[in-house]
């Protein structure tokens, strides 16, 4: 039998005469063990079994809330228990792995009679409360059978595959999602974040396609309360479902993603997109079959979705033959006479993951003038293999070094129109970000050393900096690009409404990755920014068919409408989401209808200078004070200031319609 334990455990724990010890004694009440580096033995009973490990329960636990009675046994690969089988694990070292308490380098999983008579009643999942840390509900939980209430809510973060055939999406319960901003959580709101649920298919379940805003349920098979595994992930609690659960999709959400129109004669239209390791790498599309699948979803998502966009920023092309297919593809199937500009890298001929930036451009409006990939070089040894680039001493910043490009964009504008696109793919965020954010920081002081002596030869110079930055908007690496030249650069999602700004959804929390900034000479030429919505939202599917082009990347591609005749556009804020904003021309033509966003947002994009009227709609619940006003719209740039209108209405609230002036140019 084991031997008597005293209630609170000591901070160093002796078995004795070879007794295993208890696992909430290696748990413990902190959010780490106090025994991590010991070997040790553990009696329990097995909850449930993955690829890599099972978990492990006390049978009858310690009574105590504050420590959790169940722990995770890693052995590499799956193990040959079954659940509620009582076992003794020997001699296994009391590891944190990512703070994750675990056992490791087990020598030995034995069967016991001393809990086989015994089983598991899995405890409530708590509920959750607003404003609370998902520690102070579930570190006590920690690898522990839980028992899910009737869950339902609305889906935040879109089902996610990996390679292991695993999925994961991250759920608001339906008690919360009142309190979440405007049905979006994003990655600055912490407290929001805070109140998901990740909830894992790890242990066998299926999860279907969700999207973002589907409703589901979750229940077991019989339509009683479904019971999980509490687990902890790289920084999140993870409900690993236990077979026999059901994910039952109630409702999916209503939406109706826009796609680009192609661009007229008097413009031209810019993008940026990430192909998502778009190469034939050991882990990326080495099948051939699979390769060319993949390659015609990008190709369709180029073709219908960015509508032939005439140029276009990529990152995560595999190697520059990749791009070269891409636009023989484009060019033979879909008529669309695309140009691969694509300079090899240090990462260019990486054997398992290849990525080269590249540009695409329509040989129909664009004639490539010259192309380089400048390398910079550190202080900082970053194992970036490119020889002969850096002095002895320094050594090489960039493994996917930004790809500089100038270009003659013709049109029916007039004279062509010069233009500099720099493409960029940063740092990831994919390890330790104590050292990869300060790189992203450099490789941002490089890229803005080399817009500023474009600036310094010709100060109206049109460039433009985009791609996969891999840091929020406005975090120190894009404010650095955007800062360090003199004059500053134009964030263009400083156009976009707020609720607009994400191109990318991690764990959840929406965010920008994908970004484009642009020097002065550019500003007052923006017509549109527009994100196309085919890959954050989305699902990954498990088989989508060839011509599914939603998720075949996991970023949102970023299109903008460049006028080189100048263009205006027209924000406004009347506070309440549903009402309808119509741009009419004095003599009552309709140029334009949109309609407020949640926050109240609108944008009138493509606007040609001149006297409009704009028309106010509001739902039922509204009552306008004012609903018509007239608006001068002034070429170029236009900043807006506010103008308070009464509402009159149950709610009693104010109306703020911007109007427009024009800045300095």
């Amino acid at each position: 039998m084991l031997a008597a334990l005293p209630w609170a455990a000591p901070a160093v724990i002796a078995a004795q005469d070879g007794e295993p010890i208890p696992v909430y004694l290696l748990q413990g009440e902190g959010a780490s063990t106090a025994q991590a580096g010991r070997y040790i033995d553990s009696l329990g009973i097995v909850t449930a079994v993955g690829l890599e490990g099972f978990y492990l329960q006390d049978p009858t636990g310690d009574g105590r809330t504050e420590t959790s009675d169940g722990i995770y046994v890693y052995t590499r690969q799956r193990p040959a228990v079954q659940p509620g089988a009582c076992v003794v694990v020997r001699d296994a070292l009391v590891d944190e792995f990512y703070e994750k308490t675990e056992l490791s380098r087990v020598k030995a999983i034995e069967p016991s009679s001393l809990c086989r008579t015994l089983t598991i009643a899995p405890a409530p999942l708590p509920t959750v409360r607003y404003g609370e840390h998902p520690s102070q509900r579930y570190e006590a939980l920690e690898g522990m059978l839980v028992l899910l209430p009737r869950l339902e809510g609305v889906v935040h973060g879109p089902t996610k595959r990996y390679a292991s055939g695993e999925a994961e999406m991250a759920l608001a319960p339906a008690s919360i999602q009142p309190y979440l901003s405007d049905g979006r959580v994003f990655f600055d709101e912490a407290i929001e974040q805070a109140q998901l649920l990740y909830v894992s298919g790890a242990l066998g379940v299926p999860l279907p396609d969700l999207n973002h805003g589907d409703r589901v349920r979750i229940t077991a098979a019989d339509g009683a309360p479904a019971a999980a595994i509490l687990d902890y992930n790289f920084g999140k609690y993870q409900l690993l479902l236990l077979p026999g659960s059901r994910v039952e999709m109630v409702s999916g959400a209503e939406r109706t993603p826009a796609k680009a129109t192609p661009a007229s004669d008097m413009e031209f239209t810019l993008c940026s997109y990430n192909l998502m390791g778009m190469g034939s790498g050991s882990a990326q599309h080495p099948d051939p079959a699979d390769y060319d699948h993949e390659l015609r979803r990008r190709a369709a998502a180029i073709a219908d979705w960015l509508a032939g966009c005439t140029v276009i920023g990529l990152q995560e092309a595999g190697q520059p033959r990749d791009v070269e297919l891409l636009a023989t593809l484009l060019t033979n199937e879909y008529g669309l006479p695309y140009m691969a500009t694509a300079l090899p890298g240090p990462q260019s001929n990486n054997l398992e993951f290849p990525l080269t930036n590249a540009l695409l451009t329509r040989t129909d409006h664009v004639q490539v003038l010259a192309a380089q990939s400048p390398q910079a070089c550190s202080p900082v040894d970053y194992e970036v293999i490119d020889p002969g680039v850096c002095p002895a001493g320094e050594y090489p910043l960039f493994d996917r070094a930004p790809l500089l490009v100038d270009l003659s964009v013709q049109g029916m504008w007039g004279e062509p129109f010069s233009l500099t696109v720099v493409v960029n793919h940063w740092k990831s965020k994919a390890g330790d970000e104590a050292a990869n954010l300060p790189r992203r920081v450099v490789q941002a002081q490089q890229v803005a050393a080399l817009v500023q002596a474009r600036l310094a030869e010709d100060a109206n110079a049109a460039v433009v900096v985009l791609g996969d930055l891999n840091d929020y908007y406005g975090s120190a690496p894009v404010t650095t690009v955007q800062t360090a030249p003199e004059p500053d650069l134009v964030h263009l999602y400083d156009r976009l409404p707020q609720l607009s700004r994400y191109t990318y959804i991690f764990n959840g929390a929406s965010q920008t990755l994908d970004h484009l900034l642009v020097t002065p000479a550019l500003t007052g030429l923006i017509g549109e920014v527009q994100p196309l919505r085919i890959s954050a939202d989305h699902a990954a599917p498990i088989a989508p068919a060839v011509d599914n082009v939603f998720h075949a990347s996991d970023h949102d591609p970023v299109l903008v409408r460049v006028w080189p005749g100048g263009v205006a556009w027209i924000a406004g804020n009347v506070r309440y989401p549903g009402v309808q904003a119509t741009l009419l021309t004095a003599g009552g033509t309709v140029v334009a209808m949109t309609e407020s966003d949640p926050r109240g947002e609108f944008r009138l994009w493509n606007v040609a200078p001149g006297s409009y009227r704009i028309q106010l709609s509001a739902p039922p619940h509204l009552s306008l004070a004012v609903s018509d006003v007239a608006i001068t719209v002034v070429s170029g740039e236009n900043r807006f200031v506010t103008t308070a209108h009464h509402l009159t209405s149950q709610l009693a609230a104010d109306i703020a319609l911007w109007t427009a002036f024009p800045s300095a140019r």
